[in-house]
């Protein structure tokens, strides 16, 4: 298959799968959420704004060459805060938070539910431990195409919450980025997937984030799901509350995290 036909028809996968269709987003509207479940949501959700910048910058140094690294820059140039007032995306989605009712001293004291962690992990597998290809279908079909149709309902979901465009701006313009972001790294995809094993590899680091993807979107749900049965019922623990005894707080996943990207990388072979 042509690289264009290859690129056309992941897109088409991209749209359907069930990591951009989850019924937390889809139903934002006719399941309205509460400025109290966008708390829990904007608290699960931060870890992956705080880390992607890492997963390009692991993929720029094993890029294979210039031009590669050329594109994956000018989506990182974006990240650490070109279109944001030089806020990096990290400080611009704490405004978020904020609205949210976060203040700064608690965002370290987050329970993070496995779904949020194992993602994280799993990016930065896929980013290390995997050939070039299979991390750049992560970042670039598995978020980047996808981000703005997941975005899209979340702002539905924010404004019918009540909160103001200032309040939700890291929503709005990382929805209008990733169009660019996407873009650029099409046109870079589309220069690497001349081959059979090379589409194979692009399209299997793509749905491998997209997996990921539709776990967190269930992990998050059991958090606001918890959160609702508390707030109901004082107390009372929520078999919906996920694995509690196995998650981290924030502050002790970043020292994990820290810990597993300052080792030597280890990759697996070009042809892999």
């Amino acid at each position: 298959m042509d690289a264009r036909s290859f690129l056309a028809r992941l897109h088409e996968e991209v749209a359907a799968h069930a990591g951009l269709g989850h019924s937390l987003l889809g139903r934002m509207e006719t399941d309205p959420k509460a400025r109290e479940d966008f708390r829990i949501f904007s608290g699960q959700h931060y870890p992956l704004v705080g880390t992607f910048t890492r997963y390009l910058e692991l993929l720029l140094l094993s890029a294979p060459d210039s031009q590669a690294k050329v594109w994956l820059a000018k989506v990182l140039v974006d990240e650490y805060g070109e279109r944001s007032q030089g806020e990096d995306h990290a400080a611009h989605y704490r405004v978020f938070m904020r609205a949210c009712g976060w203040h700064d001293g608690e965002i370290d004291g987050i329970a993070l539910h496995p779904a949020v962690t194992d993602f994280v992990q799993e990016h930065l597998r896929l980013c290390t431990q995997e050939p070039f290809l299979v991390g750049l279908g992560a970042v670039g079909p598995g978020h980047e195409w996808a981000i703005p149709t997941m975005f899209a309902h979340i702002i539905r979901g924010l404004r019918q919450a009540g909160f103001r465009d200032d309040e939700i701006a890291y929503f709005t313009l990382h929805t209008e980025q990733d169009i660019d972001h996407g873009a650029w790294l099409e046109e870079a995809l589309g220069q690497f997937a001349a081959s059979d094993l090379e589409q194979e590899q692009i399209r299997r680091g793509c749905l491998a984030s997209l997996a990921a993807r539709e776990r967190l979107w269930w992990g998050i749900a059991d958090k606001i799901n918890a959160g609702c049965m508390r707030a109901r019922v004082p107390g009372v623990s929520s078999a919906t509350a996920g694995s509690e005894a196995e998650e981290l707080t924030l502050a002790r996943f970043r020292d994990r995290v820290r810990i597993r990207i300052d080792l030597p990388l280890t990759r697996g072979p070009a042809t892999a």
